[in-house]
């Protein structure tokens, strides 16, 4: 079955956009919704139930029920949301209930704020500017989206931690949930992402990129293997030589003079 698009949709009317906030640990059991409902969360952790599966609903993820949609819903960290309330014409395309990732996207939040502002404002043609920026909205959304599951757009997600650990690799503390928290995403999502870009987990990543910079040591300095080992981000020359050994097949020791013969 054709994977559902969230660009294909056709607002045909919206019929609310509104600010909500519930506390924490709220429950809500057998609801549905009455129209078309696009949840743009600024903050905080909301859990879906559709159907026996569950949706999260966070400043990461953008969440799409259609009309006449059955939920139970749990608000597992207190947080401001924007919901849209809209119908949709029939294009022969079945709408489900989805999640968009989209990374936290500081412009889907402006554009669902600007939404939010004509429609409490309600000035002149308000409906049709409303009308306007949900389709913006809607568009940066599946925009984002597909391009966060394309290999370049998982690697725009990382970008910032794969540039921090090459700028830092001499450090001892190069923590895979760390690494996850400066790209503000979860940690065995940044795995997945890091796996599916390097073919290789982050640790291992940390690692051969230590390896490639003490071989250049090895080749272009005077250093000892203790002060190479450290100067690198190992915390001592024995892991160290075990690590290279393993990586290239020689110890420190033997690819240096391998490498000075052939130079």
């Amino acid at each position: 079955m054709k994977k559902f698009d969230i660009s294909n949709l056709i607002v045909s009317k919206i019929h609310d956009v509104y600010g909500y906030t519930l506390p924490e640990d709220t429950e809500e059991k057998g609801a549905k919704t009455k129209h078309s409902v696009l949840i743009v969360k600024r903050n905080g952790l909301s859990e879906y139930t559709v159907s026996g599966k569950k949706y999260n609903s966070d400043p990461n993820t953008i969440l799409f029920l259609p009309a006449d949609t059955e939920y139970s819903l749990y608000i597992d960290k207190a947080g401001e949301c924007i919901i849209f309330e809209f119908d949709i014409a029939d294009n022969g395309e079945a709408a489900e209930a989805c999640g968009f990732f989209t990374g936290g996207d500081s412009e889907i939040i402006s554009t669902a704020k600007s939404v939010l502002h004509y429609w409490k404002l309600k000035g002149p043609a308000y409906h049709s500017k409303c009308l306007s920026e949900l389709y913006s909205l809607i568009t940066q959304i599946s925009t984002i989206h597909s391009s966060a599951y394309s290999l370049a757009g998982k690697y725009r997600l990382i970008h910032r931690s794969v540039k921090y650990i090459e700028a830092n690799y001499r450090r001892e503390d190069l923590y895979t949930p760390d690494l996850a928290k400066m790209s503000g995403i979860g940690e065995t999502y940044y795995r997945s992402i890091f796996i599916s870009v390097f073919r290789i987990p982050p640790t291992k990543y940390i690692q051969n990129y230590r390896i490639e910079k003490a071989k250049e040591l090895l080749v272009n300095s005077s250093g000892s293997i203790d002060e190479i080992a450290l100067s690198v981000g190992f915390a001592n020359s024995s892991y160290f030589c075990k690590v290279f050994k393993s990586t290239t097949g020689l110890t420190p020791t033997e690819f240096a003079a391998k490498s000075r013969r052939l130079g």
